[in-house]
Formats: structure tokens, sequence, C-alpha cells
């Protein structure tokens, strides 16, 4: 008991380490277009360098991928090595950690000091790499283990020297046949148990699949993983193959992918399938960016071919969205003019189901083309003094209007109704008294004639 205690006093007396004296940050905000940046003050020279490379480097992962998590994600600036290992311990005791996912807060962590001496593509790549950390757990709902999670955020990197030293080790572990079996690498903490070769071999293992078999089955087995039993599982029902014999594929490739294979740039030019599932999904967006960015790598008819689809698709639907809006707001023969554009379009597409929502807003903008019509008439009924005229167009816009749920234009109608009403009663006061003074000049004439016609 007093060992127990003497233990506790030394511990409250014992010095800190200083990382733990050290006050949290008043962290400051630089925002772009898909990232929020925080940093402290004296850091915005930094800031401003990732803000540079984020929105860029978001479009070009994203692409690649075929999926974009939604905006905002955070990505946090750590000046110095102290405030970094307080929020990510591990790099007091592993060299070389220099960046860090939060996924459950989709955030990117960055130790500055850590990167000093790295090329402006190292650090890209740093930025790269967790920001697909942060998709591929998005996809597979944080079920993804470390061996793809490497993997995958290995394969969206641009190669530079540190990629060339990566492959001499797993080329070195190839031929002293020191490759782990995928069981074996996808137990805990086998990666970082032995970084050199689990991170090449998993980098090789990622490619493989992607190269062999295209970035939609590979996200296929992402998601799959949501609910399969294990990676295994998900590779089964992703590929319609067992886990041992794509084991088998990749380490037959895997020479050829040593020497040269690993070159072969992360884009969607080598995933045709992709970019025409986009197409037929109506993600023509998403198609677009994907085509132009593997053609920004490799000229290819067909991917130039299906880019120029995605965009007569984000054509269409900008157009479709426009008639939505004027419809909306009552702008029919606006409506119209984008239906009209938008139908051929979509014709071209061979979007049936798009094609009839249309021809349904087609409608639409033509009943209401014919209800603003009918007021314009009705007008000038009352400017002619046709009064039944005026009124039959007038409550027929009226009707047209309800069925558009268009209350504007019913108030329109309802407002002319009101003015042809008080049109209509002054016209009746007016015939009132008319009638009236000719009632009584009729009397005042017959008095008249009565006076000259009596005897003197």
């Amino acid at each position: 008991m007093r060992r127990l205690l003497c233990l506790l006093l030394i511990l409250l007396v014992w010095p800190r380490p200083a990382f733990a004296q050290t006050d949290p940050p008043q962290w400051l905000e630089r925002k772009t277009s898909y990232i929020s940046i925080l940093y402290p003050q004296g850091s915005e020279a930094e800031a401003e360098r990732y803000a540079g490379y984020s929105d860029p480097i978001y479009e070009e992962v994203t692409a690649v991928i075929g999926y974009r998590p939604a905006p905002p994600l955070t990505l946090r600036i750590y000046p110095t090595k102290e405030l970094y290992q307080q929020v990510n311990p591990a790099a007091r005791y592993l060299e070389g950690i220099v960046a860090h996912a939060h996924t459950g807060r989709r955030e990117i962590s960055i130790a500055v000091q850590q990167t000093i001496g790295m090329s402006d593509e190292e650090l890209r790549n740093n930025v790269r790499h967790e920001l697909m950390h942060i998709i591929a757990a998005e996809l597979s709902d944080g079920r993804l283990s470390t061996m793809w999670q490497e993997g995958i955020a290995q394969y969206v990197e641009v190669p530079t020297s540190q990629s060339g030293y990566k492959i001499a080790l797993l080329k070195q572990a190839l031929e002293n046949n020191q490759l782990a079996p995928w069981r074996t690498l996808d137990s805990a903490g086998a990666v970082y148990d032995n970084p050199a070769l689990g991170y090449p071999q998993s980098w090789s293992m990622v490619s493989f699949l992607i190269q062999r078999y295209g970035m939609a089955r590979f996200l296929a087995f992402l998601e799959a993983l949501r609910t399969a039993s294990g990676y295994r599982s998900a590779l089964s029902q992703a590929y319609s193959l067992s886990a041992e014999s794509l084991e088998s594929e990749w380490m037959a490739q895997l020479p050829t992918w040593i020497d040269g294979g690993w070159k072969q740039a992360p884009s969607v030019a080598f995933d045709q399938a992709s970019i025409e599932t986009a197409i037929a999904a109506g993600q023509y967006s998403e198609a677009l960016a994907a085509a132009e960015t593997a053609l920004t790598i490799k000229d290819d008819p067909a991917i130039a071919a299906l880019r120029e689809q995605a965009r007569k698709g984000v054509q269409a639907e900008d157009a479709a969205a426009a008639a939505r809006v004027a419809l909306l707001e009552g702008r029919y023969a606006e409506a119209k003019t984008s239906i009209e554009q938008a139908l051929p379009l979509f014709a071209d597409l061979a979007q049936i189901e798009r094609q009839k929502v249309l021809n349904d807003y087609l409608q639409r903008a033509e009943q209401g083309l014919k209800a603003q019509q009918l007021l314009e008439t009705a007008r000038r009924d009352l400017n002619g003094i046709r009064i039944v005229a005026a009124r039959k167009n007038i409550e027929q816009a009226a009707n047209l209007f309800s069925q558009l749920g268009d209350s504007n234009g019913r108030s329109q109608a309802e407002e002319l109704l009101k003015s042809l009403n008080l049109r209509l009663k002054i016209v009746g006061i007016g015939l009132i008294v008319l009638v009236g003074l000719g009632l009584a000049w009729n009397i005042d004439r017959r008095r008249a004639m009565r006076k000259r016609m009596l005897p003197l």
C-alpha cells in the first residue's frame, strides 16, 4: 500500500512533457469550394499554400474514383511536431508520419514541420492519400481494413521518387519469397508492423484489381463490405471470383506490374465501363469530369465519344433544371424554350423516362401560356367593352392557373375579374341614373303638355 501511495505521489509531481503544457491553438479558417482549412495564427502562408492544392486535388481524386464526398471537408494544419503529436500519438514512436485522416470527422491533419524538404508533388500526395482514406471509409461504411485502405490511398497518388523506392522493396520481397498472403496482411497491425512490405504490397494489390477489372468493380467491393462478413466475402460478391483466385491472378501479374505497370496513371481512362455506367445512371457531371481527367492523360477516341455524351447530358440537365424553375415562377415561354432544348438531347441519350417527365413539363408550360393568353384577350375585351367575352376568358384562365398551382397567375385573373365587376357596377349605376333622369324628363315633359292642353 505504501509503495502504491509513493507511486501515485511520484506521478503527481513528475514533470510533464512539454507538449502536454502547450495551450490549444485558436483555429482560424480559410475556405475553398470544397475544403475548410483550419490553421493557427502565424500559419497563414501554409493555409494559402494548401488552399491552392485542395480544390484541384478534390476534383482530380473524385473524378478518378467516381464518387464525391459532400463538401466541405476539413484540412487542419499543425505547425509544430508537439501539436501534431497531441492528436496523433503514434507519430511520437513511428518515423515518417506526416499526415492522417480522421474519417469520422472527415478531417485531414497535416504535420507541417514533418513535411519540410518534401517536393511539391509529395505535399500534394499527402492530401490525395488522406482524402482517399475519407472517401474509402464513406463508401465502405468504415469497414475497410488497413490493407485495402493503404492500398487505395497510394493508388491515387502521383508517382514520385518515393514510389520507385517502394517498388524496389517489393521486387526484393518477391525475389526472396517474402510476400505476405492476403489473409496474413489483412490481420490487425500487419501493415504497420512491416510497412516496408505492407505499403507497397497493398498498393500493388489494389492497382491489380482496378487495372484488371475496372474502378466500378472496386467500388462495388467497397460497398459490399458494408454488409459482408469480411473482405473475402466482399471480393466474391463484387468480382464473382474467390479471394484465392484473385490472389493467384495478382501474383501471376506482379512481375509485370513491378517492371513498369505501376507507372500507369490512376485514371478512369482505363475504366471506360465506369463512365458508361455513370452516363446510363444520368450522372452526367461525374461522367464528364471523369472523361476529361482521363483524356488529359491518354487520348482515347472511345473516352472522347463518352465525353461528348456526358457533355450533352449536362446540357440537357441544365435545360431541364431551367425549365423547372421557370415553371415554378410562372415564366411559361422560357420554360417551353428550355424544354424544347432538352428533349432532343435526352432523346439522343435514350433517356426515355426523362423525356416523359419533360413532355409533362411541356404540357404544363403550354397550359400556362394558354392561361396567360386568355388574360391578355380578356384585357383587350374589356377595353372594347366586350364584357361577356372578357368574363368567360378570365374564368377559363383562373381555372387553368389553379390546375397549375400558379397562385400568382390566379391572383392576376381574380384582380381582373374584380376590375370587370367594378366596371359592371359603375355601368349599372350609370344606367340607373340615366333611366331615372329619363323618367324625370318624361314626367316633366308630360306635365308641361298637360298644362298647355287645359281650357282657359
